[in-house]
């Protein structure tokens, strides 16, 4: 099935939508990209361009940072004559006055099957909520938060192992190849439009630092789901001896139980294994880990290192 290529307007900020720029790139005629301005990042807090800004960038096409998306950027967006504008991960919300644009559609990249987990951190979400299905919508952009019409939708498995970081990239490269034929369809003029059930419509949040803050009056396998969900950025952590200590990787511990032996957040043991920790009820074993001022170490590492802090 091919179409003719679209004249296209992308907005997206974040890693995952640069998968759907690159398919947008190589399929339509990407006019310009619209990107959330630099922001300080690393030690030396230098400026640093959105990963869809750079990736724009290095494939030559014009990148606009607008900090408002005001009447002018309005007037300047008009002017490129658009007919499809597609968004993944941009950050902010559009206004109807950007959104009445493009001359076919407006379409949005959420990573989940919508109506389920609207708002800024559906991956999350899932993974906290020991889901063991998630996935991809492709929807037609309508005034409110990701509640307008389902394009194309695609469920993807949950595995026992994955993490933020795994689930991301996953859903990322379904949600490029959902928009490449979202595209495509738009083009041929048979692109579904099929209304969400607003009545089933579930809402995350973005992640505070609280959120971060391992809960371990949680029992052992919600703290688990707790730690996936936060791996490998911003990652969830716990105090120890004073100082801040990351959490990446953990299991239930199949030895654990917790009838009064330890109190929720109390360290049960430290050997080979990992690090074991009480959960309400349950042992959590934490096996990557790291400890403030420290690389990455697995729990063998850090058996190691507290034992000769001891």
């Amino acid at each position: 099935m091919a179409g003719r290529r679209l004249r296209t307007v992308f907005f997206g900020s974040a890693a995952f939508a640069v998968p759907s720029l690159e398919r947008l790139l190589s399929e339509h005629e990407v006019l310009a990209v619209c990107s959330q301005p630099p922001r300080p990042a690393g030690r030396g807090l230098r400026l640093t361009p959105t990963p869809v800004a750079a990736a724009a960038g290095q494939a030559g096409v014009p990148v606009l940072t607008p900090p408002r998306l005001d009447a002018e950027f309005v007037r300047e967006l008009r002017d490129l004559r658009p007919e499809l504008l597609a968004c993944a991960a941009y950050g902010k919300i559009l206004p109807a006055a950007v959104l009445s644009i493009p001359s076919l559609a407006a379409l949005n990249v959420h990573p989940s099957l919508l109506p389920a987990y609207r708002g800024a951190t559906p991956i999350q979400a899932a993974l906290r909520d020991g889901c063991e299905v998630t996935g991809v919508t492709v929807f037609w952009m309508g005034a409110g938060m990701d509640d307008g019409d389902i394009a194309l939708q695609e469920a993807i498995p949950i595995n026992p192992d994955d993490t933020y970081g795994t689930l991301h990239d996953k859903l990322a490269t379904t949600g490029a190849r959902l928009l490449g034929e979202a595209a495509t369809r738009l083009a041929l003029g048979s692109l579904p439009r099929v209304p969400q059930e607003h009545s089933q419509a579930t809402y995350t949040r973005p992640l505070s630092k609280e959120d971060t803050k391992i809960r371990w009056d949680a029992p052992a396998a919600a703290v688990v789901n707790q730690i996936r969900s936060l791996s490998p950025k911003p990652g969830a952590w716990m105090l120890y001896a004073g100082k801040r200590l990351k959490v990446l990787e953990a299991a239930v511990d199949s030895a654990g139980g917790n009838d009064g032996v330890a109190a929720p957040g109390e360290v049960v043991s430290i050997d080979r294994g990992g690090v074991v920790v009480a959960a309400q009820p349950g042992w959590v074993r934490l096996r990557r880990l790291v400890l403030e001022g420290k690389p990455p170490m697995t729990g063998e590492e850090f058996a190691a290192l507290a034992g000769r802090a001891g």
